[in-house]
């Protein structure tokens, strides 16, 4: 009987030596809602990298789940979702939210010229200085971005503002809207997923976007020209529910808050110029694909025609001379250091 304990003990201690320690508190999950496919520079550039920052910077407490291509939310709905908490944190277009980001579209208006990183710094310093800041009530802002350029893609040839006249032109913003109006072509909204299938179905002509998005959409295979006009940077953002960070270890908060504002910003900023390179070297490498460039004496029109359309957003826009003062002086400060 004394063995039969004395082996028992043996074999509970030796079993107890290589249990399992107990488990630290499951990780906090933040979800993020993103509309492009995983194929955008966004997703493997940025937000997986910063995402797998955050686990680092917690040791694991946080860690951040993406869900890419429209699964969880798509450009007309992320900001709502973000909102109403279905999910932390979500990315994508100003554009589509209509008049919710009035001041915040500044940055698309005609002219405003500047790389993706100079757009995105003086966008982040409007929000950071108070500017803009009372469009983000109800989310946390963490970064904001910048495609440059906007342009147009289309299955008809374009080649200078006359080519407009009658064409039905997708646009993703009211702003766009009004832009492809006065160079005589019918705006049709829509948001950048639906861009491929009304061009292969010929519902519309031509859609205004941006180089980036040719790239992650694939939108060559549905079209032939493309067109390089002025016509404003297409902005984005990255926001986070403002009671799922409230409800975050304040060490959580702190590394969050570090490594999302300025720096953040900076990145997509630059993802958003890489991108765009990357679409426009693609596109322009394809044999049958040709991209044509507004000429001057087209800019010059467009830079008349297009101050119209200036005056009515500052008038329309709450504040809107004091909001389109402040991004200028940003933008020159962030030509000057960038």
């Amino acid at each position: 009987m004394k063995k039969t304990f004395a082996l028992a003990a043996a074999m509970a201690a030796f079993v107890g030596s290589y249990a399992p320690r107990a488990q630290a508190a499951d990780p906090v999950v933040l979800k993020l809602a993103f509309p492009p496919p995983p194929v955008s520079f966004f997703n493997g550039q940025v937000l997986a990298p910063w995402g797998k920052e955050i686990e680092e910077a917690t040791q694991g407490a946080v860690t951040v789940q993406i869900f890419v291509g429209g699964t969880v939310a798509n450009f007309g709905n992320v900001y709502d979702r973000v909102l109403n908490g279905v999910v932390e944190l979500g990315w994508g277009l100003h554009g589509p939210m209509g008049s919710k980001f009035q001041k915040s579209s500044v940055t698309n208006l005609p002219g405003m010229l500047a790389t993706g990183s100079q757009c995105s710094a003086a966008l982040w310093q409007l929000i950071a200085t108070g500017v803009v800041a009372d469009e983000y009530q109800g989310v946390k802002p963490l970064a904001v971005g910048c495609f440059p350029g906007s342009g147009f893609v289309s299955a008809k040839p374009l080649r200078s503002m006359d080519d407009f006249k009658g064409m039905k032109v997708g646009v993703g913003s009211k702003m766009l809207g009004q832009e492809v109006e006065i160079l005589g072509a019918a705006g049709i909204s829509l948001n950048t997923a639906e861009i491929y299938q009304m061009l292969q179905r010929g519902t519309i002509d031509a859609s205004a976007t941006g180089w980036a998005a040719v790239a992650a959409f694939k939108f060559y295979e549905v079209s032939k020209y493309g067109y390089e006009a002025p016509m404003g940077n297409s902005t984005n953002f990255l926001l986070m529910n403002t009671e799922s960070f409230k409800k975050l270890p304040e060490t959580a908060q702190r590394v969050i808050e570090s490594k999302s504002g300025a720096p953040l910003t900076a990145r997509m900023g630059k993802a958003g110029e890489d991108e765009t390179n990357h679409g426009r070297h693609m596109v322009e490498q394809m044999p049958g694909y040709t991209i044509s460039t507004m000429p001057p004496s087209d800019l010059a029109k467009l830079q008349k025609v297009m101050q119209r359309l200036i005056d009515q957003w500052v008038k329309d826009t709450p504040d809107g001379a004091r909001v389109l003062a402040a991004c200028k002086a940003e933008l020159e400060k962030a030509r000057r250091t960038m």
